[in-house]
């Protein structure tokens, strides 16, 4: 058992005797050369989730880069890449690559005899950047309930986040937990993988067993006929085809909520478009945001069995994603919704706008741009197969209780994720602060 001595900083704790502290400006260089030149042609970019990457302008959402990159820094193989205005939400990463990158990213590398790998595992570490705070310029968001932190848009000045600490042991050290790390989180972000691919899985299921449920009906000896829709196929013979405008009694957008109208102790309870895709599963009862009604000049009223579809998204496959309110307390429909009044059992007529025979048809035609819109009436000309009433709500009951099922598996699957997170942290921050000793 090695000798532990206290650090003197607080994320830090304990470490070895033998060991010492040093600041990053110490340990590291900072890279500050530019592309003025435009010598180097590709550009990178950086996300929590996949560290350094090559910049995909397709299927990217941040900033879009600029046409001039005569201003951006150039970024070299095995350089520690930081963004300065979202490190504190895990936003570094290792390059494998020559590119450049925004202005406002940091770039490292190790002065003599430091193991870069090492160094970034201590840049990865949650106690670091949860250490951070009150560094920057901006606004904090608050803790997540999970532990981790939102995103957070504050800029940590180069200066002061090259005068902080870092535990450092020396190179051999730093060269055999940079390999038992390797090995570990490898393993682990291997289970974390399969129980993502687990979770779209079981999406998957979910989307393609309410499809058939919504077209095919519960009995399977039920004589069928040809809907003549592509994405529909062959349905009960006594159901009936229908466009949405004429099946819903009105159809109207709501009116904007900004997300500064958006207040946590609000007089009434609010959607708006964006949280349908983040929010929402299929229903609610009670909305994730509020805001006053005094502020809005015309808002726009929600009702028991009102179907809300989402006018703007980033994917065209998810594009008029809809939910269902059966709540009874007032609630608002913020701008770039469209929301559907009828008199069909709501959560079957929800089910069947939402499978993947209603979204073909949302979809078709759409370009794949960074935003896709959906009018009130291109959703109005959706198809749907509707069964009597009463048969709506047999399916509605049966599609419920396969889906809480479903959500149930995929609710576990998350747990695990965010367990095997949480393990990932607690063994980075063991190795580099030498509270776990690799023999």
């Amino acid at each position: 058992m090695r000798e532990m001595i206290e650090s003197g900083v607080a994320w830090i704790g304990m470490i070895p005797k033998d060991w010492e502290l040093k600041s990053i400006k110490q340990l590291m260089i900072e890279r500050t050369d530019k592309n003025k030149n435009l010598e180097v042609k590709t550009i990178l970019s950086l996300s929590a989730k996949d560290g350094v990457t090559l910049y995909d302008g397709e299927n990217h959402s941040g900033n879009k880069p600029r046409e001039d990159l005569s201003d951006y820094k150039i970024v070299h193989p095995n350089d520690i890449v930081v963004n300065s205005m979202n490190i504190l939400s895990g936003s570094v990463g290792l390059s494998k690559y020559l590119g450049v990158v925004s202005p406002v990213y940091y770039i490292y590398y190790p002065r003599a005899n430091g193991n870069v790998e090492y160094f970034h595992y201590i840049f990865q570490s949650f106690e670091f950047q949860r250490s951070l705070r009150g560094l920057g310029n901006g606004i904090l968001i608050k803790e997540t309930e999970s532990g981790g932190l939102n995103t957070i848009r504050m800029r940590i000045p180069s200066k002061k986040l090259g005068m902080q600490a870092f535990p450092v042991c020396q190179r051999e050290e730093q060269d055999r937990i940079v390999d038992a790390l390797d090995s570990k989180i490898k393993k682990v972000e291997l289970l974390i993988k399969n129980q993502e691919t687990q979770i779209e899985k079981l999406k998957q299921y979910k989307q393609s067993f309410i499809t058939e449920t919504v077209t095919k009906g519960l009995d399977p000896n039920a004589p069928m006929k040809d809907s003549k829709i592509e994405s529909i196929g062959k349905i009960p013979a006594h159901w009936t085809l229908k466009r949405a405008k004429y099946v819903a009694t009105s159809l109207v957008k709501g009116n904007g909520i900004t997300k500064e109208e958006v207040i946590e102790d609000g007089d009434i309870q609010c959607v708006r478009y964006g949280e349908i895709y983040s929010k929402y599963d299929c229903a609610f009862v009670s909305a994730f945001s509020k805001t006053n009604k005094e502020i809005l000049s015309s808002p726009q009223y929600i009702s028991y069995g009102d179907i809300l579809f989402a006018g703007t998204g980033e994917l065209v496959e998810e594009i008029g994603k809809n939910i269902v309110y059966l709540g009874t307390e007032p609630c608002l429909a913020g701008g770039d919704i469209v929301v559907m009044s009828h008199e069909q059992n709501p959560e079957y007529l929800n089910y069947a706008l939402y499978g993947t025979c209603s979204q073909t048809q949302k979809s078709k035609g759409k370009a794949k741009l960074k935003v896709v819109h959906i009018s009130a009436t291109e959703i109005g000309n959706v198809i749907v197969a509707l069964p009597p009433l009463d048969e709506q709500e047999e399916i509605a009951a049966y599609i419920n209780k396969k889906c809480e099922h479903i959500n149930r598996l995929i609710a576990i699957k998350k747990k695990k994720i965010e367990l095997l997170g949480k393990y990932k942290r607690s063994v980075i921050y063991e190795y580099v602060t030498g509270k776990k000793e690799v023999v």
